[in-house]
């Protein structure tokens, strides 16, 4: 086989090499079309010592994005990442983890920025979750963050007016 020959099936090959190597390999890459389409924005918390928090979120609030939430995506993004659910007005609604690799935090928040309830969800298909109240917002952060930054129900609030309009 000559040169020319090699040269031309490395050539071919390499992009469908390149692919393989990111699909399969690179943990950190898998998303969703509704992940990427979230905005990303800063918003504020006062937690139980009166300290604000300015908290960087995905933002979920169209219907595609809430219903996608952390589904499909690599565990190393779940891990590390918070996505802030905007619903229209106050509803009752329930949250499942099918799909999503790690386990997560929920803030049940009103539409004055009172935090209600906050419980972890684990990765059971077949378990649904939700506030014993509606709610405006839910907050979805790694397991155990509202513990680490002190953030409790009744004891701490959103700061309402630093979410971003449309």
């Amino acid at each position: 086989m000559g040169r020319g020959k090699i040269l031309i099936i490395l050539l071919v090959s390499a992009p469908v090499l390149l692919c393989f190597f990111i699909f399969f390999n690179n943990e950190g890459l898998r998303v969703t079309k509704e992940f990427q389409k979230m905005s990303t924005a800063r918003i504020k918390v006062v937690n139980d010592e009166g300290q604000i928090l300015e908290l960087e979120v995905k933002v979920a609030d169209e219907p595609d994005e809430r219903a996608a939430g952390f589904q499909n995506i690599s565990r190393s993004i779940v891990e590390k990442t918070l996505i802030l659910f905007v619903f229209p007005n106050e509803v009752n609604s329930l949250f499942h983890m099918r799909n999503v690799e790690a386990s997560l935090d929920i803030a049940f928040i009103k539409a004055d920025g009172t935090i209600v309830e906050i419980m972890q969800m684990d990765p059971d298909p077949s378990r649904l979750y939700g506030a014993n109240e509606s709610f405006k917002y839910a907050i979805e952060a790694p397991a155990g963050f509202f513990r680490e930054k002190r953030i409790t129900p009744n004891g701490s609030r959103l700061i309402v007016d630093s979410i971003p309009k449309d």
